[in-house]
């Protein structure tokens, strides 16, 4: 396996290029480390644990969090854990889960980027052997990354053997290679493959790993593939549409906001001005006014291996003012243990409709045991957008964010239509200074069959349904007469308001934040109501206190 010498140091001083979170690092120098629902202590790799945990672990992504706190006293503790990885898994096992190549790529380039952190203190025979597994991973790379599948995992395979081999001494012969596999192979997969599980935080996992080539290529004074520099300049746009007004992604389909910062460092990156794409981005409908964003889930979630991972958030969305969330969705729950991670998927964790006790998406309940939970039945229509001068439905573009107009979004699905015969409609209007956001949400059956299928579903009191805003945790709510009074943590109020047709109250909600151990408790809006007949429609607003 080993058949070059062992490289004796790094041709330049590694900088770290990802930063965690301070919260997590300082429990993990207090002796904790969260995953996925566990808490580690002690030495972090003894100890049975599920699968998923165990890939988050032994890829090493919690030394960002380390680094984020930098002290001594977090050094010493990153030491200690790569050291004794190091002293546990002293041959390669290929077979083993931790050796898997997209997990030994992930490894090899926080070990990387956070030697600063690993090797003070380390005389020349103390360093050995983290230089001699980074050999033995760059051989095992270069001979396993084809054996990944499409997407992530084989560019997290092929970015640790190119970034290594770029910043190892004596390892220059597979350097350049390596880098022209990653950008070819990333060229081969295209935009569409990135973003098939319709997560933003995924696509911008994507595009760090080709930008982080592409910048150590750039110290190492390697030309860059051009294919490189153009897969990052296509996927640019898609994220700049995603951004909210905070420099945050929206949370859809198992993705988080993604870490604090790197969307803007990815984008500068980017060759050309990296302009928001228009039409729909991954299948997302964005409105934009002043300094408030609207991000909306215009697609249905996708199907394949994505699937596993996929929500039933149709139609749902989150609205960002300024630099504070407002409107959210609870999140990814894959990262607070398995009974989170579904209940996370379910249309009453998002900002959207949702009928009594039915998502508008529903997974595979007759799978055999130990099948993963997969969407099956999925709205077979959703569409986003304005109508034209003849009632035509055109692609969804809102205009600039400094437009004197109001933006007009218009969307449907028909995830209720084989169940209850229901189509579901939401008109969105967001004022042109972003301080009113103006909502319509119908429910109808709009044909003789899907009505007559509406009379036999319908119960005699007649169908419950909830329309649900998921506040951000730092968002104050207080429930008066009629309507909900918002208030930031600056002190700026908002109002929710509604026209009648339904009852509104507070209820407890949660933030699955993967930067927090634990679910972080807020409220949510519930608007309610009853189909009796065959067709409703309920109006609401969010304004800006003094706004109109």
């Amino acid at each position: 396996m080993n058949d070059s010498p062992s490289p004796r140091g790094f041709l330049r001083r590694p900088e770290p290029k990802a930063i965690g979170h301070s919260g997590r690092g300082e429990q993990i120098v207090g002796g904790e480390l969260h995953l996925g629902g566990m808490t580690l202590t002690g030495e972090f790799f003894d100890g049975e644990m599920p699968a998923s945990v165990a890939a988050e672990l032994h890829g090493f992504g919690w030394l960002d969090d380390l680094a984020a706190v930098g002290s001594p006293r977090a050094r010493s503790v990153a030491q200690h854990h790569v050291l004794f990885w190091l002293r546990r898994h002293r041959t390669l096992q290929a077979d083993a889960l931790e050796w898997t190549p997209a997990i030994a790529g992930r490894r090899v380039l926080h070990w990387i980027f956070h030697a600063g952190m690993i090797l003070p203190g380390l005389d020349r025979e103390g360093a050995e052997p983290y230089f001699r597994s980074l050999d033995v991973h760059l051989n095992h790379l270069r001979d396993s990354w084809y054996d990944c599948p499409d997407g992530l995992p084989r560019l997290e395979a092929l970015a640790g053997l190119a970034i290594g081999a770029m910043s190892l001494r004596d390892r220059h012969t597979v350097a350049v290679p390596a880098l022209i596999a990653l950008a070819e192979e990333a060229d081969a997969m295209g935009v569409d493959t990135l973003s098939e599980s319709r997560a933003p935080e995924t696509l911008l996992e994507a595009m760090a790993l080709l930008v982080w080539a592409q910048e150590v290529a750039d110290e190492a004074g390697l030309e860059s593939p051009p294919e490189l520099r153009a897969i990052i300049a296509e996927i640019a746009p898609i994220l700049r549409a995603l951004r909210h007004a905070d420099g945050g992604l929206p949370s859809f389909h198992g993705g988080g906001r993604g870490a604090a910062g790197r969307l803007d460092r990815c984008l500068r990156a980017a060759d050309g001005a990296a302009l928001p794409a228009h039409g729909l981005a991954m299948g997302f409908a964005r409105m934009n006014r002043a300094r408030t964003t609207l991000i909306l889930d215009a697609a249905a979630p996708p199907g394949g291996p994505a699937a596993i991972r996929a929500h039933a958030s149709t139609l749902g969305f989150e609205l960002t003012v300024a630099r504070q969330p407002l409107i959210v969705n609870c999140g990814p729950g894959d990262g607070f243990g398995p009974l989170w991670a579904k209940a996370s998927r379910a249309t009453p964790c998002h900002s959207a409709l949702c009928l009594e006790g039915l998502s508008s998406s529903r997974l595979n309940h007759n799978r055999q045991e130990g099948e993963p939970d997969i969407l099956t039945e999925r709205p077979a229509l959703v569409w986003a957008g304005d109508c034209d001068a003849l009632g035509n439905l055109t692609a969804p573009d809102c205009g600039p964010a400094h437009s004197p107009e109001p933006a007009h979004l218009l969307s449907g699905h028909d995830g209720w239509l084989e169940s209850h015969g229901l189509t579901h409609l939401r008109e969105l209007w967001l004022s042109a200074d972003g301080g009113v956001l103006q909502g319509e949400d119908s429910l109808a059956a709009l044909d003789s069959s899907a009505q007559s299928k509406l009379d036999h579903a319908r119960p005699t009191e007649g169908l419950a349904f909830d329309i649900r805003f998921h506040l951000h945790p730092d968002i104050e709510a207080d429930q008066q007469a009629g309507h909900i009074q918002l208030t930031l943590p600056g002190g700026e109020q908002w109002q929710f308001s509604h026209d009648g047709v339904g009852r509104v109250r507070l209820e407890a909600s949660c933030l699955l934040d993967r930067s927090h151990a634990e679910p972080r408790p807020s409220r949510q809006i519930v608007l309610s109501a009853r189909l009796q007949g065959r067709a409703i429609q309920i109006g609401w607003t969010l304004a800006r206190s003094g706004a109109r």
